[in-house]
């Protein structure tokens, strides 16, 4: 068996990097450790599993990179919230022999590509797990027209708008407002960011839908792929996102609901939090 560790970039996460290594190594499996900023999908060894020592970020980008082998990922949360994460650290030891075993479910969470068109010429393609953000660098609002499978449905006037997948309503588009939704459905959440209309709300779609997004505005304005890849844009510009062929596969040890999650950090509900926080 092989395993990969990718870890954050802290003294905490390459310490238990460390001593999961060792522990991995004494039961004869081949493992290999290396920081999130030194991975790329382009250089990465074949693992039958993947150890994400961090937060959402660090998950986020392993996603990306592993998305295409299909590998199992398990998230060891050493992050704020987690909501990608399946175990706490000091659960890792206490569950290692079932992971080891394959005693777990995995969940297929759908990703979406995004493409953006300049002048009829493809200037960027990339997937994301969580979302795909027009947003304003600017104090102005911008104006962003949205299609739907290449018909015109609105257009927003805001700060800027998100697409999310299920996964990714529990982050940037449920802060801006959106509802959590399950991980289980096939749908995507359009979500605007301070709109300048009360009456402008999230948009539920399926996931087989094909959106467009036209920037109609002169002011400066970014595309961000799950919070860590960025693109200038320019007016005219168009972001044409749909759901990828592409899956992460995530390792559940227990089934814990994004609605659940979110009422543990509200304070309103308790989770057995000692394993999990998924």
């Amino acid at each position: 068996m092989n395993v990969l560790i990718v870890y954050k970039n802290n003294p905490q996460a390459h310490q238990l990097a460390n001593e999961l290594s060792d522990e991995l190594l004494t039961r004869g499996i081949r493992v290999i450790a290396e920081r999130c900023d030194d991975m790329t999908e382009a250089d990465q060894a074949p693992a039958d599993l993947v150890f994400v020592l961090g937060g959402d970020g660090t998950l986020l980008q392993a996603a990306r990179c592993f998305a295409g082998a299909g590998t199992p990922i398990i998230g060891v949360n050493l992050g704020t919230v987690g909501f990608l994460s399946s175990i706490e650290p000091e659960s890792l030891q206490f569950y290692l022999d079932a992971i080891m075993r394959q005693e777990y479910d995995l969940e297929a969470r759908i990703m979406i590509d995004a493409a953006v068109t300049r002048d009829d010429q493809v200037l960027y393609q990339g997937t994301a797990l969580n979302d795909v953000v027009l947003r304003s660098r600017a104090s102005h609002t911008i104006l962003v027209e949205l299609m739907i499978d290449g018909k015109p449905h609105t257009t927003y006037r805001g700060d800027g708008i998100i697409c999310a997948t299920p996964t990714g309503s529990t982050a940037y588009s449920f802060s801006a407002g959106g509802p959590v939704i399950d991980t289980g459905l096939e749908a995507l959440v359009i979500t605007p960011i301070c709109s300048h209309l009360s009456s402008s709300r999230s948009l539920v779609v399926s996931a087989s839908s094909r959106l467009t997004l036209e920037l109609y505005s002169d002011y400066s304005t970014d595309l961000v792929v799950d919070g860590q890849e960025e693109l200038p844009l320019l007016k005219g510009d168009l972001v044409q996102i749909e759901r990828s062929s592409l899956v992460t596969n995530l390792l559940r040890l227990q089934q814990v609901s994004s609605l659940e999650r979110i009422n543990h950090l509200r304070g309103s509900s308790k989770l057995d939090v000692r394993p999990y926080r998924c």
